[in-house]
Parts: structure tokens; C-alpha cells; sequence
């Protein structure tokens, strides 16, 4: 029996418009321009007889229609797109290219890299820990690795996990948590977005002392300073979970959830490839196993 489908370019640009949240967004990732998105919703709308998005001074939305077919066709273009992927891909995988905060890259994804490469022996990464604005799509990173408060950006935005801050000192300090609060020096990261302060207003207790201490610009330097008995750092879970774990700094607190996250930021379109589904489902396991 012969399908009964609308022109396959409409519903690929409607497809994109909605998953993408706009036409501009969607152009972007198709590479034409924000009228031509338009042009092909308005060609469906047209084949179909029905509205797909509500267009007012609210901006747009889907309609209940436009809802059910979005549905349908992104699981249609995904089939598509892994059947072409598994016809298509060569036994050597491309190499992905991230850019990762520092501590992110050290403290937890170094020490699962063996891991993936046993599950996935073809998927390449080149990472790089350079503080600097990354502007996903332009050639140079396909992903990036931060922690933030929300997404921003035009880049796709995929939350990894939660923080978690737990006060951390040596392994071999047995203070208690308010015992090492008034006696040791707490221990500053300058470029956390959540330090002492937000830690204490979440903890309901008073702040660190903020003119004492020392202060680095990563947390994973902090941490080392705090295993080295040179005050109490405020660790970040799940990053510093194994050097809690293996007792190399001693938790003096349990972890309090932050206002920021760990979030996976992507070039448009990489999910939709075979490496970028590989990589983000093997980071969402390991973060919640």
C-alpha cells in the first residue's frame, strides 16, 4: 500500500521548528534561512488543512496537532537517521571534540575514559580544559561540559546532573563540622558561580571567614590544598566523588543540592548522530549510576 505523506522537506523543516523551539533555532540547524523554515510549516500546514503552532503575542507554540505530529515524525527521522548511521558508519568513528571544565575533566571524566573506550573502542574524544567562551557549530567542538545555573546560548542544552556541595578537610582531620568551620581556614575557588556564601544560606548557617584562606581558580586545586591540611574546602559532587570515596579528603557534612547543575551543551544536530548518542548516553549512565 503507498504511504500518504505530505512533501518530505516540509515536514523535515517543521520537525526541526518544533524539536528546536522556533524557526530561527531550526535554521540554524539546517543551515537555510528563518523564512524558508517558515515557508515549509506554512506548505504542510496547507497539505494538512490544520495549524501546527500558534502565532500570537506570546510568540509560538505548538497546537494539540502540531504536538502529535512533532511526536511522530522526530521518532520517524530518528529511526532514519540510526538506520543510515549503521548502513553508513566506518569501522574507525570520528573523533568528537569537547571542550570540558577543568575539574569536570580530571576529577571524573579521566578516570572513566578507560571505560568508555572498552564500551566503545571506535569513539574518539580531544578535550580541552581552556577557560574560554566556545562557540558550538563554527568547527572546533562539537560538545562542551559545563556547570551553570541554566542553559543560555543558542548552543542545545542537556542537564547532566546536579551539584552538590559537601565541606571537605584531610583525611586524617577529625574536627567536627562546626569545630572546623571556626578553627580552619576555608579555602576560595574565584571562578565557582557557588562558594561559602551560597553553601551557608542553603546550609543555614553563617559563612567562612571570607579575608582568611586561600583562593585558586579550580575547585580541583582547592581540594588538593584541602587534602594537604591547609584548611576546608567545599567540594563538588559528583566531580569530587572519588576523592571522597577513596579517602583522600574527609567529609565533615552530607552534600546539599546547589542552584547550579553540570550541563552538556552540543552543536546542533549532534544528538542525531551516532558518536554524540553514544557519548551523551554513556555520560547520563555513569552520572546516575
Amino acid at each position: 500500500m503507498a504511504h500518504r505523506l505530505p512533501p518530505f522537506s516540509a515536514l523535515r523543516v517543521f520537525e526541526a521548528a518544533g524539536r528546536c523551539g522556533g524557526f530561527t533555532a531550526a535554521a540554524a540547524e539546517l543551515g537555510v534561512t528563518p523564512s524558508a523554515v517558515s515557508h515549509g510549516v506554512r506548505t504542510l500546514e496547507d497539505t494538512l488543512g490544520v495549524p501546527l503552532f500558534h502565532r500570537d503575542q506570546r510568540g509560538m507554540r505548538l497546537t494539540p496537532a502540531g504536538e502529535q505530529l512533532l511526536q511522530e515524525a522526530t521518532r520517524a527521522f530518528e529511526g532514519l537517521s540510526r538506520c543510515v548511521d549503521t548502513l553508513t558508519q566506518p569501522r574507525t568513528g570520528r573523533r568528537l571534540a569537547g571542550s570540558v571544565a577543568p575539574t569536570f575533566a580530571t576529577g571524573w571524566l579521566l578516570p572513566r575514559l578507560p571505560e568508555l573506550r572498552r564500551r566503545h573502542p571506535t569513539l574518539d574524544l580531544a578535550i580541552s580544559t581552556e577557560r574560554e567562551h566556545v562557540q558550538l557549530g563554527d568547527g572546533r567542538f562539537d560538545f562542551a561540559i559545563r556547570m551553570a545555573a541554566a542553559p543560555s546560548g543558542a548552543a542545545e542544552w542537556h542537564r547532566l546532573a546536579p551539584v552538590g556541595l559537601v565541606p571537605v578537610a584531610a583525611a586524617e582531620c577529625r574536627l567536627t563540622l562546626a569545630e572546623a568551620l571556626a578553627r580552619l581556614p576555608a579555602i576560595h575557588v574565584m571562578a565557582a558561580g557557588e562558594d561559602w556564601d551560597a553553601w551557608a544560606a542553603l546550609r543555614g548557617v553563617a559563612a567562612p571567614d571570607p579575608s582568611r584562606g586561600l583562593r585558586f581558580d579550580t575547585v580541583q586545586m582547592a581540594l588538593e590544598a584541602a587534602a594537604k591540611g591547609l584548611g576546608l574546602a567545599l567540594a563538588r559532587l559528583p566531580v569530587c566523588a572519588d576523592d571522597i570515596a577513596a579517602g583522600r579528603v574527609r567529609s565533615l557534612d552530607a552534600p546539599v543540592e546547589g542552584c547550579t547543575a553540570y550541563w552538556l551543551l552540543t552543536r546542533p544536530g549532534l544528538l542525531r548522530q551516532r558518536e554524540g548518542r553514544l557519548f551523551a548516553a554513556w555520560l547520563r549512565e555513569q552520572l546516575e549510576g
